[in-house]
């Protein structure tokens, strides 16, 4: 491994999104955009749905769209551990726009109701990270 590189894993439950080298990954962390080098401190953090970009050893670009999840470093070794990571180009962008539209529909039911607020928020986040991903 390059002294400039650092081994990267994006882990979902239905297996890897990405696995090997990496220049530099940017996650949406709980406070706001966290962008990781090689060589970095250790740190855990919570991760909120977002865009998840990877910039991989021979500079490729590589974007997805991440649920929810954690991020551990260590000994140059990165960690995304997330529910979901669709890569840029498996997005159709007339079913992302849908499923955001749906999504706030869901929410604004579920703020009317006993519904769950909190997973419908999550669902549009994601929904939202879906449309920026796909270019739409």
């Amino acid at each position: 491994m390059a002294e400039n590189n650092q081994n990267l894993e994006v882990v979902t439950p239905d297996g890897v999104a990405f696995a090997g080298e990496a220049e530099m990954v940017v996650v949406p962390g709980a406070a706001g955009q966290l962008g990781v080098l090689a060589n970095h401190a250790p740190l855990v953090s919570t991760l909120k749905p977002g865009r998840t970009r990877v910039t991989d050893a021979d500079g490729g670009e590589h974007l997805f769209a991440t649920g929810e999840g954690f991020i551990q470093v260590r000994h140059n070794r990165t960690l995304v551990l997330v529910d979901e990571a669709v890569p840029s180009a498996e997005i159709d962008a007339g079913a992302a726009r849908e499923r955001l539209e749906a999504a706030r529909t869901a929410v604004e039911q579920a703020k009317g109701s006993d519904g769950d607020v909190d997973a419908a928020t999550r669902e549009e986040l994601f929904a939202a990270a879906l449309v920026e991903v796909s270019g739409s």
